[in-house]
């Protein structure tokens, strides 16, 4: 594993954190197609909210290779980290760089008294099988739903 450090969100690296975050996701398997601006706008609203927490994985040249952005929300039990955005360099990939940057991301937020992770993830893509790996389960009675604020015609 390379020279890599973890911290927790600095501003001085979001240009870095939306261009990888635009290198990962239009490569594969995403293949998703996005404008710098609408990117910038998602971090502008990530970091707007007070319960934002994020994390960033360095490579020793002080280079972002990896970033995890969510935020903290309520739940009938107290409080859960929703997981939002969790993403490596493809170079740094299957190198164990992403299994020690969770644990890094999990041990900080227990430290926190966050006992919870949720996350939403496609099925069968490489991250379903990232997060199983690293202790994490679908639950069988919840399903992701989506739906339009317009009115239907």
């Amino acid at each position: 594993m390379t020279n890599t450090r973890f911290i927790a969100w600095e501003n001085q690296y979001l240009e870095d954190a939306i261009q990888l975050y635009i290198d990962v996701f239009t490569d594969e398997p995403w293949n998703d197609i996005l404008t710098y601006e609408e990117i910038k706008l998602y971090f502008d609203r990530l970091l707007a909210m007070n319960t934002f927490e994020g994390y960033l994985a360095l490579h020793d040249t002080g280079t972002v290779i990896a970033a995890s952005l969510g935020f903290i929300r309520p739940w009938f039990r107290g409080v859960q980290y929703h997981l939002d955005s969790f993403y490596i360099a493809s170079a740094f990939q299957s190198k164990g760089i992403g299994g020690a940057f969770l644990d890094f991301v999990k041990n900080d937020l227990a430290q926190k008294d966050i006992p919870n992770i949720v996350l939403d993830t496609e099925i069968g893509y490489p991250s379903d099988h990232f997060y199983r790996k690293h202790g994490f389960s679908s639950n069988p009675d919840s399903v992701t739903m989506y739906g339009s604020t317009n009115r239907q015609k």
